[in-house]
């Protein structure tokens, strides 16, 4: 038996494996300590299904494995949270859905969870999201809204859709967690609940068995506690391996800041957060760039008019479903649902036209510069009671937190949120790059 460290819940998953490896920790004991706190937790609960069970059971085989020196990976013996999108065999995939409760358990694991699984990490439980993944707020009318882990003041939403991933590693529950990502799903949560977020470039993580949304857009990401955690899974969910590796260094390097929109309407303090730490990068040695970025004002105002390609996708998808059950759906959740079903096929294609030649121009521009940086959401998250007291509240709050985030996912990019070391309030910073450039963007990050 070996002794939980007093620091464990600040530890990263890298940490946590290296001691695992060790043999500094126990694998058993590591997964006992995360299932007492989700189960002792005073609050509702991130997690829709624990794997108590299981989680045990991957844990001795684990500590065989590590003590035998056949560990599977670093992170052998790392307990990880997935969102209730991956298929995990013997269990439902509800999605975040009264819809899907009378669904079949399914036979076969998600191909990310199974690379997962095949470098001994242990899936810990199945974690809450907004039905769908259809929401930036994360918030869910049947399953519960999980509260914000750092603004205590009053309960205050953990950002969405992968609501409970983000809060179950904020509270300590879990080594590192996977959500998805289609228009910020795994960044609004992440910066929200001081965590950094890490949404991979389209088509690198494979989602087969993941529920989908908005198939052209959806991709898969970790929420972690370090940028090398979102690396290393970046590198098992993917099989990628980074080549021609080299230190980021501040000297001659260029940050371009998205100027326009993306700093529109900020929060004053995430306004001062924002000028200090382009303050202190700039006084580091790094080259900055302020200008309004023409292929993202562009794209902004498509999406004004024609509508988003999350919603059109989205209806098509779910509309078997929806269109018999109107009254069992989250308001919230349906007027999206309801916008994307407004939308025809002649929007869609210019939406898509527009898409294919500024992301273009876009990747052209970026090419200069060692990233793009914006703020990753223009406000604080907002209390639960703001969010839920009417239909335009909710959408106020939802466009202003999708806003920044959901521009990477239509002109197709890598981003990951970076959080402050403010000890009481969750704030960050976006860094972009061009779609395929995931192992560039995490060295400069």
């Amino acid at each position: 038996m070996t002794k939980i460290p007093d620091n464990i819940k600040s530890l990263s998953a890298s940490e946590i494996g290296r001691k695992l490896s060790k043999q500094e920790l126990c694998p058993i004991d590591l997964v006992s300590f995360y299932l007492d706190q989700i189960q002792n937790f005073n609050g509702l609960s991130p997690f829709i299904k624990v794997f108590n069970k299981e989680a045990i059971q991957n844990a001795i085989l684990s500590k065989d494995r590590i003590k035998n020196g056949k560990a599977l990976s670093l992170f052998d013996g790392v307990p990880i949270a997935w969102k209730d999108l991956f298929d995990i065999s013997g269990y439902q995939t509800l999605g975040g859905s009264n819809l899907l409760k009378n669904s079949e358990k399914v036979k076969k694991d998600a191909q990310a969870v199974l690379k997962a699984k095949n470098k001994g990490l242990i899936p810990i439980g199945k974690t809450l999201t907004v039905e769908f993944a259809l929401g930036g707020l994360g918030t869910n009318k049947y399953f519960g809204t999980p509260s914000n882990a750092i603004m205590k003041d009053v309960p205050r939403v953990p950002g969405g859709s992968s609501s409970g991933s983000a809060t179950a590693l904020a509270h300590g529950m879990c080594a590192a967690a996977i959500g998805t990502d289609t228009g910020g799903s795994v960044r609004i949560p992440a910066v929200w609940n001081k965590l950094f977020g890490f949404k991979t470039s389209f088509g690198h993580i494979s989602t087969q068995g993941v529920l989908p949304l908005a198939k052209s857009l959806d991709t898969v990401g970790p929420l972690t506690k370090s940028v090398e955690d979102a690396k290393m899974l970046y590198s098992i969910l993917s099989g990628n391996v980074e080549k021609n590796f080299k230190n980021f260094s501040a000297l001659n390097s260029n940050i371009l800041i998205a100027r326009g929109t993306p700093f529109n309407n900020l929060d004053p303090v995430i306004e001062e957060f924002c000028e200090l730490a382009l303050s202190l990068l700039s006084n580091s040695g790094i080259k900055i760039k302020e200008e309004k970025i023409p292929e993202i004002e562009e794209m902004y105002e498509v999406l004004s008019e024609y509508g988003t390609l999350v919603t059109a996708e989205a209806w098509q998808q779910w509309k078997h479903l929806i269109e018999s059950n109107e009254k069992l759906i989250d308001s919230n959740v349906l007027n999206r649902m309801h916008r994307g079903k407004e939308m025809d096929i002649k929007s869609v294609n210019i939406i898509k036209s527009k898409q294919k030649k500024l992301s273009k121009k876009l990747y052209k521009r970026l090419d200069l510069y060692d990233a793009m940086l914006m703020p990753t959401v223009p406000i604080l998250p907002p209390k639960i009671y703001d969010v839920e007291s009417s239909e335009e509240s909710y959408d106020k709050y939802n466009m202003l937190a999708l806003r920044n985030t959901s521009i990477g996912n239509i002109l197709p990019m890598c981003a990951i949120t970076i959080p402050s070391n403010n000890h009481y309030l969750p704030l960050g910073l976006m860094l972009y790059k061009p779609i395929g450039e995931d192992f560039s963007l995490l060295r400069t990050a």
